[in-house]
Protein backbone atom coordinates (compact mmCIF):
# COMPACT_ATOMS: atom_id res chain seq x y z
CA UNK A 1 0.00 0.00 0.00
CA UNK A 2 2.88 2.33 0.77
CA UNK A 3 4.36 1.95 -2.73
CA UNK A 4 1.04 2.37 -4.55
CA UNK A 5 0.02 5.19 -2.21
CA UNK A 6 3.17 7.12 -2.99
CA UNK A 7 2.79 6.40 -6.72
CA UNK A 8 -0.78 7.71 -6.77
CA UNK A 9 0.16 10.78 -4.74
CA UNK A 10 2.97 11.62 -7.15
CA UNK A 11 0.73 10.88 -10.14
CA UNK A 12 -2.22 13.04 -9.14
CA UNK A 13 -0.72 15.56 -6.75
CA UNK A 14 2.88 15.83 -7.91
CA UNK A 15 5.71 16.43 -5.49
CA UNK A 16 7.16 19.60 -4.10
CA UNK A 17 10.81 20.58 -4.03
CA UNK A 18 13.43 21.76 -6.48
CA UNK A 19 13.07 21.76 -10.26
CA UNK A 20 14.22 18.83 -12.31
CA UNK A 21 17.48 20.47 -13.39
CA UNK A 22 20.60 21.95 -11.85
CA UNK A 23 21.53 25.30 -13.32
CA UNK A 24 24.36 23.69 -15.31
CA UNK A 25 22.09 21.07 -16.87
CA UNK A 26 19.10 23.34 -17.57
CA UNK A 27 17.86 23.42 -21.19
CA UNK A 28 19.38 26.17 -23.28
CA UNK A 29 16.36 26.74 -25.51
CA UNK A 30 12.62 26.05 -25.52
CA UNK A 31 12.90 23.10 -27.87
CA UNK A 32 15.15 21.32 -25.38
CA UNK A 33 12.91 22.32 -22.49
CA UNK A 34 9.80 20.98 -24.25
CA UNK A 35 11.47 17.68 -25.10
CA UNK A 36 12.80 17.07 -21.62
CA UNK A 37 9.59 18.08 -19.84
CA UNK A 38 7.55 15.90 -22.21
CA UNK A 39 9.79 12.92 -21.47
CA UNK A 40 9.68 13.33 -17.70
CA UNK A 41 5.99 14.29 -17.41
CA UNK A 42 4.47 12.04 -20.09
CA UNK A 43 2.58 9.64 -17.81
CA UNK A 44 1.32 12.45 -15.58
CA UNK A 45 0.13 14.39 -18.65
CA UNK A 46 -1.96 11.40 -19.74
CA UNK A 47 -3.51 11.33 -16.27
CA UNK A 48 -4.36 15.04 -16.43
CA UNK A 49 -5.78 14.51 -19.91
CA UNK A 50 -8.07 11.72 -18.65
CA UNK A 51 -9.32 14.13 -16.00
CA UNK A 52 -9.85 16.88 -18.57
CA UNK A 53 -11.70 14.83 -21.21
CA UNK A 54 -14.57 14.30 -18.77
CA UNK A 55 -15.75 17.84 -19.40
CA UNK A 56 -15.53 17.26 -23.17
CA UNK A 57 -17.63 14.10 -23.15
CA UNK A 58 -20.92 15.93 -23.93
CA UNK A 59 -19.36 17.68 -26.95
CA UNK A 60 -17.64 14.48 -28.08
CA UNK A 61 -20.74 12.30 -27.78
CA UNK A 62 -22.89 14.93 -29.52
CA UNK A 63 -20.35 15.18 -32.35
CA UNK A 64 -20.18 11.40 -32.84
CA UNK A 65 -23.97 11.16 -32.85
CA UNK A 66 -24.19 13.73 -35.63
CA UNK A 67 -21.39 12.08 -37.61
CA UNK A 68 -23.22 8.78 -37.35
CA UNK A 69 -26.46 10.40 -38.54
CA UNK A 70 -24.62 12.07 -41.41
CA UNK A 71 -22.83 8.97 -42.65
CA UNK A 72 -25.90 6.75 -42.24
CA UNK A 73 -27.63 8.45 -45.18
CA UNK A 74 -26.45 7.15 -48.54
CA UNK A 75 -28.22 9.94 -50.42
CA UNK A 76 -26.75 13.34 -49.59
CA UNK A 77 -29.50 15.93 -49.24
CA UNK A 78 -28.03 19.44 -48.98
CA UNK A 79 -31.05 20.83 -47.15
CA UNK A 80 -30.95 17.97 -44.63
CA UNK A 81 -27.22 18.51 -44.07
CA UNK A 82 -27.78 22.21 -43.43
CA UNK A 83 -30.55 21.46 -40.97
CA UNK A 84 -28.37 18.89 -39.20
CA UNK A 85 -25.44 21.31 -39.07
CA UNK A 86 -27.58 24.09 -37.57
CA UNK A 87 -28.99 21.83 -34.85
CA UNK A 88 -25.54 20.43 -34.13
CA UNK A 89 -23.93 23.86 -33.72
CA UNK A 90 -26.73 25.17 -31.48
CA UNK A 91 -26.50 22.26 -29.03
CA UNK A 92 -22.71 22.44 -29.22
CA UNK A 93 -22.75 25.89 -27.55
CA UNK A 94 -23.56 24.68 -23.99
CA UNK A 95 -21.33 21.64 -24.54
CA UNK A 96 -18.35 23.93 -25.14
CA UNK A 97 -19.46 26.44 -22.49
CA UNK A 98 -18.96 24.00 -19.61
CA UNK A 99 -15.36 23.26 -20.67
CA UNK A 100 -14.06 26.76 -19.90
CA UNK A 101 -13.30 26.44 -16.15
CA UNK A 102 -11.76 22.99 -16.64
CA UNK A 103 -9.56 24.33 -19.44
CA UNK A 104 -8.32 27.03 -17.06
CA UNK A 105 -7.50 24.35 -14.47
CA UNK A 106 -5.57 22.16 -16.90
CA UNK A 107 -3.82 25.20 -18.39
CA UNK A 108 -2.49 26.21 -14.97
CA UNK A 109 -1.00 22.76 -14.37
CA UNK A 110 0.45 22.57 -17.88
CA UNK A 111 1.84 26.10 -17.63
CA UNK A 112 3.80 25.13 -14.53
CA UNK A 113 5.04 21.86 -15.98
CA UNK A 114 6.13 23.55 -19.20
CA UNK A 115 8.23 25.89 -17.09
CA UNK A 116 9.74 22.88 -15.31
CA UNK A 117 7.93 23.89 -12.14
CA UNK A 118 6.12 21.45 -9.88
CA UNK A 119 2.35 21.42 -9.67
CA UNK A 120 0.04 19.60 -7.25
CA UNK A 121 -2.32 18.38 -9.94
CA UNK A 122 -5.69 18.03 -8.22
CA UNK A 123 -5.31 20.92 -5.79
CA UNK A 124 -3.80 23.31 -8.35
CA UNK A 125 -6.35 22.22 -10.94
CA UNK A 126 -9.33 22.98 -8.71
CA UNK A 127 -7.79 26.20 -7.38
CA UNK A 128 -7.43 27.44 -10.96
CA UNK A 129 -11.00 26.33 -11.77
CA UNK A 130 -12.42 28.20 -8.78
CA UNK A 131 -10.23 31.26 -9.31
CA UNK A 132 -10.95 31.72 -13.02
CA UNK A 133 -14.44 30.30 -13.59
CA UNK A 134 -16.09 33.61 -14.47
CA UNK A 135 -13.59 34.67 -17.12
CA UNK A 136 -13.21 31.13 -18.44
CA UNK A 137 -16.97 30.84 -18.92
CA UNK A 138 -16.87 34.10 -20.87
CA UNK A 139 -14.13 32.77 -23.13
CA UNK A 140 -15.76 29.36 -23.62
CA UNK A 141 -19.10 31.05 -24.38
CA UNK A 142 -17.44 32.97 -27.20
CA UNK A 143 -15.76 29.76 -28.36
CA UNK A 144 -19.13 28.00 -28.35
CA UNK A 145 -21.02 30.74 -30.18
CA UNK A 146 -18.33 31.43 -32.79
CA UNK A 147 -18.84 28.24 -34.87
CA UNK A 148 -22.56 28.94 -35.15
CA UNK A 149 -22.02 32.59 -36.09
CA UNK A 150 -19.32 31.65 -38.58
CA UNK A 151 -21.55 29.00 -40.16
CA UNK A 152 -24.46 31.43 -40.54
CA UNK A 153 -22.24 34.21 -41.90
CA UNK A 154 -20.41 31.93 -44.33
CA UNK A 155 -23.70 30.43 -45.56
CA UNK A 156 -25.25 33.88 -46.01
CA UNK A 157 -22.33 35.68 -47.64
CA UNK A 158 -21.30 32.57 -49.56
CA UNK A 159 -24.68 32.32 -51.27
CA UNK A 160 -24.72 36.04 -52.12
CA UNK A 161 -21.09 35.98 -53.31
CA UNK A 162 -22.17 33.65 -56.13
CA UNK A 163 -23.98 36.56 -57.73
CA UNK A 164 -21.78 39.42 -56.50
CA UNK A 165 -18.01 39.22 -56.12
CA UNK A 166 -18.06 42.13 -53.65
CA UNK A 167 -19.56 39.89 -50.97
CA UNK A 168 -16.44 37.73 -50.98
CA UNK A 169 -14.84 40.49 -48.87
CA UNK A 170 -17.10 40.03 -45.79
CA UNK A 171 -16.95 36.28 -46.38
CA UNK A 172 -13.14 36.33 -46.14
CA UNK A 173 -13.30 38.65 -43.11
CA UNK A 174 -15.61 36.25 -41.27
CA UNK A 175 -13.25 33.35 -41.96
CA UNK A 176 -10.25 35.41 -40.84
CA UNK A 177 -11.91 36.47 -37.56
CA UNK A 178 -12.87 32.87 -36.79
CA UNK A 179 -9.35 31.61 -37.52
CA UNK A 180 -7.72 34.37 -35.42
CA UNK A 181 -9.97 33.51 -32.48
CA UNK A 182 -9.14 29.81 -32.69
CA UNK A 183 -5.46 30.73 -32.70
CA UNK A 184 -5.89 33.19 -29.82
CA UNK A 185 -7.45 30.42 -27.71
CA UNK A 186 -3.98 28.91 -27.43
CA UNK A 187 -2.70 31.83 -25.34
CA UNK A 188 -5.78 33.32 -23.70
CA UNK A 189 -6.13 30.67 -20.98
CA UNK A 190 -2.43 30.89 -20.09
CA UNK A 191 -2.79 34.66 -19.77
CA UNK A 192 -5.93 34.13 -17.68
CA UNK A 193 -4.20 31.97 -15.06
CA UNK A 194 -1.02 34.08 -15.08
CA UNK A 195 -2.13 37.72 -15.03
CA UNK A 196 -4.91 39.73 -13.39
CA UNK A 197 -6.66 41.16 -16.44
CA UNK A 198 -10.24 41.97 -17.33
CA UNK A 199 -11.98 39.76 -19.88
CA UNK A 200 -11.73 42.46 -22.54
CA UNK A 201 -8.00 42.92 -21.94
CA UNK A 202 -7.51 39.15 -22.04
CA UNK A 203 -9.20 38.98 -25.43
CA UNK A 204 -7.36 42.02 -26.78
CA UNK A 205 -3.91 40.94 -25.61
CA UNK A 206 -4.35 37.34 -26.75
CA UNK A 207 -5.30 38.52 -30.23
CA UNK A 208 -2.36 40.95 -30.36
CA UNK A 209 0.07 38.23 -29.27
CA UNK A 210 -1.36 35.88 -31.88
CA UNK A 211 -1.13 38.37 -34.73
CA UNK A 212 2.41 39.34 -33.69
CA UNK A 213 3.62 35.77 -34.39
CA UNK A 214 0.93 34.63 -36.81
CA UNK A 215 3.00 32.10 -38.83
CA UNK A 216 4.18 30.42 -35.61
CA UNK A 217 0.61 30.35 -34.24
CA UNK A 218 -0.66 28.74 -37.45
CA UNK A 219 2.11 26.14 -37.35
CA UNK A 220 1.40 25.20 -33.73
CA UNK A 221 -2.34 24.97 -34.42
CA UNK A 222 -1.84 22.74 -37.44
CA UNK A 223 0.40 20.46 -35.36
CA UNK A 224 -2.36 20.06 -32.76
CA UNK A 225 -4.93 19.28 -35.48
CA UNK A 226 -2.98 16.45 -37.10
CA UNK A 227 -5.40 13.70 -36.01
CA UNK A 228 -8.63 15.54 -37.01
CA UNK A 229 -7.06 16.40 -40.38
CA UNK A 230 -6.25 12.73 -40.94
CA UNK A 231 -9.82 11.81 -39.97
CA UNK A 232 -11.26 14.24 -42.53
CA UNK A 233 -8.98 12.96 -45.28
CA UNK A 234 -9.95 9.35 -44.48
CA UNK A 235 -13.64 10.28 -44.50
CA UNK A 236 -13.28 11.77 -47.98
CA UNK A 237 -11.26 8.87 -49.38
CA UNK A 238 -13.23 6.01 -47.81
CA UNK A 239 -16.72 7.23 -46.85
CA UNK A 240 -17.99 3.69 -46.32
CA UNK A 241 -15.76 3.03 -43.32
CA UNK A 242 -15.32 6.66 -42.33
CA UNK A 243 -17.45 6.47 -39.19
CA UNK A 244 -15.40 3.60 -37.73
CA UNK A 245 -12.06 5.20 -38.50
CA UNK A 246 -13.25 8.56 -37.19
CA UNK A 247 -14.43 6.95 -33.95
CA UNK A 248 -11.08 5.18 -33.52
CA UNK A 249 -9.15 8.38 -34.20
CA UNK A 250 -11.48 10.28 -31.84
CA UNK A 251 -10.63 7.87 -29.03
CA UNK A 252 -6.92 8.28 -29.82
CA UNK A 253 -7.36 12.04 -29.92
CA UNK A 254 -9.05 12.05 -26.52
CA UNK A 255 -6.71 9.69 -24.70
CA UNK A 256 -3.22 10.29 -26.05
CA UNK A 257 -2.90 13.21 -28.46
CA UNK A 258 -3.74 16.00 -25.95
CA UNK A 259 -0.93 14.68 -23.74
CA UNK A 260 1.35 15.99 -26.51
CA UNK A 261 -0.75 18.91 -27.70
CA UNK A 262 -1.35 20.58 -24.35
CA UNK A 263 2.34 20.89 -23.35
CA UNK A 264 3.09 22.06 -26.90
CA UNK A 265 0.47 24.81 -26.62
CA UNK A 266 1.59 25.65 -23.07
CA UNK A 267 5.22 26.01 -24.20
CA UNK A 268 4.12 28.25 -27.07
CA UNK A 269 1.91 30.39 -24.81
CA UNK A 270 4.61 30.71 -22.14
CA UNK A 271 7.11 31.85 -24.76
CA UNK A 272 4.77 34.52 -26.13
CA UNK A 273 3.84 35.86 -22.69
CA UNK A 274 7.44 35.92 -21.48
CA UNK A 275 8.63 37.66 -24.63
CA UNK A 276 5.93 40.28 -25.11
CA UNK A 277 4.24 40.81 -21.73
CA UNK A 278 6.67 40.01 -18.91
CA UNK A 279 9.31 42.59 -19.95
CA UNK A 280 6.63 45.25 -19.45
CA UNK A 281 5.89 44.06 -15.91
CA UNK A 282 8.34 45.02 -13.19
CA UNK A 283 9.82 41.96 -11.52
CA UNK A 284 8.24 39.46 -13.94
CA UNK A 285 10.49 36.56 -14.93
CA UNK A 286 11.43 35.70 -18.51
CA UNK A 287 12.89 32.51 -20.02
CA UNK A 288 11.52 30.53 -17.09
CA UNK A 289 12.98 27.02 -16.95
CA UNK A 290 15.88 27.91 -19.27
CA UNK A 291 19.53 28.32 -18.41
CA UNK A 292 20.39 32.02 -17.84
CA UNK A 293 21.94 33.56 -20.94
CA UNK A 294 24.88 34.90 -18.93
CA UNK A 295 25.66 31.51 -17.35
CA UNK A 296 29.31 30.55 -17.71
CA UNK A 297 30.07 26.81 -17.47
CA UNK A 298 33.72 27.54 -16.72
CA UNK A 299 32.76 29.32 -13.52
CA UNK A 300 30.30 26.61 -12.37
CA UNK A 301 30.68 25.20 -8.89
CA UNK A 302 28.53 22.23 -7.65
CA UNK A 303 27.71 24.08 -4.44
CA UNK A 304 25.96 26.78 -6.49
CA UNK A 305 23.03 24.40 -7.06
CA UNK A 306 22.64 23.85 -3.33
CA UNK A 307 21.97 27.51 -2.56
Amino acid sequence: MGFFGNMMNNYFYGKSGKGDYTVQSMPQNRRQLFGTVLKTRWSAMIGVNLLYILCWLPATIWTLMNLAALTANEVIDLEAIQSLASAYLIILIPCILITGPFTAGVTYVMRNWSRDEHSFVLSDFWDAVKGNWKQSLGVSLISGIFPMLAYVAISFYGSIAKSSVLFTVPLVLVIMVFVIWKLAEMVIYTMMVTYELSLMNLIRNSILLTVARLPLAVGIKLATLAVPIIAIVVALIAPGIAIYIIMALSVLDMLLVPALNRPLVASYANAQCEKYLNPRIEGARTNIGLRPEDWDDTEYKPEDDEE
